[in-house]
């Protein structure tokens, strides 16, 4: 036979390359193998251990709840203590007795009694199924009663048996898609980080009331995930109708001044001018091949490449998002997207921002109008009450007889003419005060007085109400009470108060005002 009809080698390189292949996932395997059987085992002993604590935890609340229910004979807190612990699927037979005799017994459907006999040890992975454990319950240092537990472990079993399927399930897809992965894995190490930098800057508007952080953060997620060399945040003024700079990343001082300077708005040929006439993204590719840009002063920083979206909502123009590239090209669709949903959170701070200012405008309009409010019910009390006292003093003079005798008609005209002036003379007093509390401006005269003299002093003003009543007014105060300190005025306005309500509100009977004193603190009853 000819070397021409012998079979051609593979290339040597080829070969290598092959065996290298079948060694390294070889490897893998093992080492994914052997981390399987690690998480296995560790997921055995974690769920031994949560079955034995969650049936620990169940027995320390039966000995604090159950002793004194099976005390005192109340089955109805023993049975829904029962009915309670059974939510969890895992406890499958429950008794309780009270001394010898058995209170409650419950078993789930399907659970036999007889697996007891064979199953008592604590670990269900080496033959037994079950957990079982009894505890004494003692009440007042006596034991009362008993309680028996069992917890199945087959739910857990199957739960290890599925974690084992999936584990060499995922072994088994480990080892088919690694090349895939492997070329894959720049393009989802892009998606963690956007997804993770839109997680932080919803969380970050939705709790941070200082928009410019706000601000400041997306715009630098904006441009780090774009792969952009800076970027800026702009604000609409819809009074100037100008587009103003609010947040900006990876520019100078003296370029953030030269863009609030050039004040570019809706119907400018700017980048972010254009995207907002088309109500989408617009990008430039390239500025070199834009030579009338508007913007000089981009160019002559070095930037190329700049991409733009407008931050919209209800079509309400809040402002723009713009990012901009030393490196001349166009931005891909992904970073167009992700430009947009940066834009929509810039919106929400942005909203959230003007929200919090007209909220502090109408606060502050709100303080102002009920400071002048309190004012003018301070200066109208004042100006009301001077004629008023004018009009008492000069009743009291022609009841006083100053300018001769008056028939007895008149003089009754004129007591009913004095106590509604002083009626309304209190009414008057009562929002004067009321305007001073508003308005900051009460103060108390603190001095010493007689409490038996205020309350005598209370009780001469309103013993004719309670005779035009027919109320035994009664006052009880004893002689050698102490000396107060306090507003005497105010006290005295409260207790005129309280008893004149008490006055108003009895219909027959009387109305009793008692004074005691205790570790030095005047009671009024």
């Amino acid at each position: 036979m000819s070397d021409a009809c012998q079979p051609t080698p593979a290339p040597k390189a080829r070969t290598i390359s092959r065996v290298f292949s079948y060694a390294f996932i070889g490897i893998l395997t093992l080492i994914l193998i052997a981390f399987a059987a690690v998480g296995i085992a560790f997921n055995i002993i974690l769920i031994e251990g949560e079955l034995d604590k969650r049936l620990g935890n169940v027995m320390k609340l039966a000995q604090t709840s159950l002793p004194a229910p099976l005390k005192h004979l109340e089955n109805d807190i023993v049975f829904s203590f029962v009915e309670t612990i059974f939510l969890d699927e895992s406890i499958v037979y429950t008794k309780i007795f009270r001394k010898d005799q058995v209170v409650i017994e419950k078993k789930r459907p399907g659970f036999e009694l007889n697996a007891l006999e064979t199953s008592m040890q604590a670990s269900m992975f080496l033959g037994s199924k079950f957990i079982v454990k009894s505890s004494d319950l003692d009440f007042a240092n006596s034991k009362i009663g008993k309680i028996r537990i069992v917890v199945s472990g087959e739910s857990a079993r199957k739960q290890v048996l599925w974690q084992i399927y999936g584990i060499v399930a995922l072994i088994v897809l480990i080892i088919a898609a690694i090349w895939v992965f492997e070329a894959r894995t720049g393009q989802l190490g892009q998606s963690v980080e956007e997804q993770k930098a839109l997680v932080e800057i919803s969380q970050v508007v939705s709790s941070n009331l200082n928009v410019e952080a706000v601000l400041s953060g997306i715009v630098q997620h904006a441009v780090q995930l774009s792969r952009a060399d800076a970027g800026t945040i702009y604000e609409f003024d819809e009074t100037e109708q100008i587009f103003v700079p609010r947040a900006n990343y990876g520019v100078d001082a003296e370029f953030i001044q030269a863009l609030r300077e050039s004040a570019h708005g809706v119907g400018d040929d700017t980048v972010i001018g254009r995207a907002v006439i088309k109500r989408g993204p617009e990008q430039i590719p390239d500025l070199e091949y834009v030579p009338d840009y508007p913007l000089p002063f981009i160019k002559e920083a070095g930037f190329r490449a700049m991409l733009a979206v407008p931050l919209l909502r209800e079509d309400r123009l809040f402002g723009g998002l713009v990012v901009r590239r030393k490196e001349a090209g166009w931005f891909s669709n992904p970073v167009v997207k992700l430009l947009q949903t940066f834009a929509t959170q810039s919106v929400v701070a942005l909203h959230n921002a003007q929200l919090f200012r007209e909220i502090e405008e109408k606060g502050r309009e709100l303080e102002i109008a009920d400071k002048h409010k309190s004012q003018f019910l301070a200066n109208m009390s004042h100006e009301l009450r001077t004629p008023l006292n004018a009009i008492l003093g000069y009743t009291e003079l022609i009841q006083d007889n100053i300018y001769g005798e008056v028939p007895e008609k008149i003089q009754e005209v004129l007591e009913r003419l004095e106590k509604n002036g002083r009626h309304l003379l209190g009414l008057i007093n009562d929002v004067l005060d009321l305007s001073k509390i508003e308005a900051g401006r009460l103060t108390l005269s603190l001095n010493e007085y007689s409490i038996g003299e205020v309350v005598q002093t209370v009780f001469t003003s309103v013993e004719g109400l309670a005779a035009e009543k027919k109320l035994d007014l009664q006052v009880k105060v004893p002689p050698d009470l102490g000396i107060a300190r306090g507003d005497e005025q105010r006290i005295a306005q409260v207790l005129l108060n309280l008893i004149g309500n008490a006055i108003k509100f009895t219909d027959e009977g009387d109305v009793r005002v008692e004074v005691t004193d205790s570790d030095e603190t005047f009671w009024f009853r």
